[in-house]
């Protein structure tokens, strides 16, 4: 007989559950629906989402990573002319996007 009745209590505690009005921080309600499709629906939208920025985070950190760690000042360091070819790299890629840009705003 107990376990029919915690059964029971968890049935109704769940259906209860499933009907929940949240307040948020800001004040406004958000409903949630007692439809269990429609939670794992929005689950993974969060999900891919969430997954998308994580993938972008990581590229973003390993090629951080890469410039650091292969970067040719840290290779010649003591060395003013690899300096000045590597200013001069960055400067020509940077006029080379720039151009770029501006080619395309032109073009639309």
């Amino acid at each position: 007989m107990k376990t029919v009745a915690v059964v029971t209590e968890l049935a109704e505690v769940h259906q209860e559950l499933s009907m929940v009005v949240e307040i948020t921080p800001a004040g406004t309600t958000a409903s949630y629906s007692g439809n269990v499709l429609e939670r794992r629906q929005r689950a993974a939208a969060e999900f891919l989402a969430w997954a998308d920025h994580h993938a972008h985070e990581v590229l973003r950190q390993q090629a951080a990573s890469a410039q650091v760690e292969g970067h040719p000042d840290r290779l010649d360091q003591r060395s003013a002319l690899a300096q000045q070819q590597v200013c001069a790299r960055r400067r020509l890629h940077a006029k080379q996007l720039h151009d770029s840009a501006m080619a395309q705003l032109r073009h639309g």
